[in-house]
């Protein structure tokens, strides 16, 4: 492991310790369904690259961290599931069967794509209600995400796939969050 690599896994199981005492004390809301989505999402993420003998460091991290990130949300009782979260379960869904009926690069891709599709309840939260999204925190996943590519030991699907498709969506939720510092916090 590189040290960027271990950078990047450091930084990121950190970063869960933050968000975690921000989800019991009620100041950061986070989606139930995209959190257990990413959960498993990334655990087969995870199989599939270390599998092709690949960069699997950051997206085993992220198992650990949405494990516990949904202990804490679980403990706080705020549990949504909608049937636009069943929607996008049922995206999800359709890249994992294409993960069953191919190889391991494609599994990868598939389970990545669907990774990005479980973001979608999230952004959605992230653009209504952006004061309650822990803006440091994605900052700190999207630099976490930057040193895992820079730990790559080549420009390939198994490297360096996973971590620059998490880091634009981290960036991406960083921006949205970010709206909190001038769009007036609704009472």
């Amino acid at each position: 492991m590189s040290s960027f690599t271990t950078l990047s896994v450091v930084l990121a199981l950190l970063l869960y310790v933050p968000l975690c005492v921000q989800l019991l004390q009620g100041k950061a809301k986070q989606n139930l369904a995209t959190w257990i989505m990413w959960g498993s999402l990334d655990l087969i993420v995870t199989i599939t690259i270390i599998v092709q003998h690949g960069n699997y460091f950051l997206p085993a991290a992220y198992v650990l961290g949405c494990g516990i990130t949904l202990l804490c949300m679980i403990k706080f009782g705020d549990l949504v599931w909608t049937s636009f979260e069943s929607f996008v379960a049922f995206l999800v869904l359709v890249c994992l069967i294409v993960w069953g009926f191919s190889g391991s690069k494609i599994a990868t891709v598939a389970s990545t794509l669907a990774m990005a599709i479980a973001g979608i309840p999230q952004l959605i939260d992230c653009y209504r209600r952006p004061h309650g999204m822990p803006f440091l925190i994605y900052i700190g996943y999207t630099v976490a995400n930057l040193f895992s590519v820079l730990g790559g030991k080549n420009w390939s699907i198994e490297e360096r796939f996973y971590p620059i498709m998490a880091g634009i969506y981290c960036l991406l939720f960083s921006a949205l969050a970010s709206r909190k510092f001038w769009v007036k916090q609704p009472t």
